[in-house]
Order: structure tokens, then sequence, then C-alpha cells
């Protein structure tokens, strides 16, 4: 099968991009406060920027991809959270791979409203699936007292996903004003 030098250029761009995120997230996980994951980090922005870019297919599978490598880097820094297989599958594969979800936002990387709202979009489904998991798999860190839900969805998840999706929606507007997004986008590619 041949492959064309359009497939070429998205292949690398996807490689890079997931580098980008992956280099990212370990640098903010050094510096994290949060004791079981999570870090306030524009490494999602990567993800949301291939997505808005080249469609949704390839923003989940590079949101996939990014959520393997992240947990095997996890793995090797000692910040890796792992429980069972359903709690991996929904702390790492699920989580990152609705990332791709931004995908969805036609024209979003000539509009800004919509660049907010697919970074938003995605980046909330992220939020959920690690809200979720803290419900079922990670109940037994909630402080006594406190409500599971409430801690899983408010205490712990909000601080750190709210900041970085904020983080992403502004680093995302202020790259998209300056024409990073469009870099190399032609009639006939997604976005």
């Amino acid at each position: 099968m041949k492959t064309t030098k359009h497939e070429t250029r998205v292949l690398t761009e996807t490689a890079v991009l997931v580098a980008v995120a992956l280099v990212l997230d370990t640098l903010a996980g050094l510096y994290s406060p949060f004791k079981y994951g999570g870090s306030i980090s524009p490494a999602m922005l990567p993800i949301f920027f291939l997505a808005v870019r080249h469609g949704w297919k390839r923003g989940l599978i590079a949101g996939f991809l990014f959520g393997i490598l992240q947990s095997l880097v996890g793995a090797a820094t000692g910040n890796f959270y792992f429980l069972s297989i359903p709690q991996y599958l929904l702390d790492y594969l699920v989580a990152y791979t609705v990332l791709g979800v931004a995908g969805f936002f036609a024209g979003a990387v000539r509009r800004p409203w919509l660049l907010a709202a697919a970074i938003f979009a995605a980046g909330f489904l992220r939020y959920l699936a690690h809200g979720f998991s803290g419900v079922v798999y990670w109940a037994q860190w909630a402080p006594d007292g406190v409500n599971v839900w409430f801690y899983s969805f408010i205490l712990y998840n909000l601080p750190y996903m709210s900041a970085s999706i904020l983080l992403c929606i502004v680093l995302g507007l202020v790259l998209q004003n300056r024409g990073i997004l469009s870099i190399g986008l032609n009639e006939s590619s997604k976005g």
C-alpha cells in the first residue's frame, strides 16, 4: 500500500504532537501537588490541536497513544497508579482517548469560540472519566466523612482538570491567533 505525502506528514505530525504532550505531562507531573495523580498542565493541548487540524478519528488515535505512553512513562518514573484493568482503562485509555472528540468541532482551527468549545468539551469528558474512576475505584482514599462523589468530582479532580482546561483554552487561543493551528493546512485537510 502506497502512502501519500499528506498521510506521511499527518503521521509525522501525530508522532511529534503526542511526544510534545508526553513531555509536557511528564514535566508537569514532577511538580504536581496531587497525591494520587493529576497535574495542572497544558499536555492535552497538542492532542486537541491534532484533533481540530485532522479530525476526530486521528484525534482519538492520538489520545489513545498518549494514554498508553503516559502510563508507561508514569510506570518508569513512579507516577503510575494501577488498581485493576478496568481502572487502568478508565483512567488512562478512555480519559485520554476522549480528547480526540475536539475533532468533532469543524472549523475550530480558524474560529476562536469553536476552539474554546472543542477544548472545553473534550476536556470535560476527560474530567468525567477521572471522576467516575475516583468514585468506583479510588473511593477508599476519600477522607472519612466526605461523600465519595463530592471528593472525586469536586475536591480532587475539579481543581486540576478545570485549571488544565482553562490553561489549554488560553494557550490554544493565543496560538490560534498567531496562526499556528493552520500552518501547513490546505483546502483538503480537516479543520
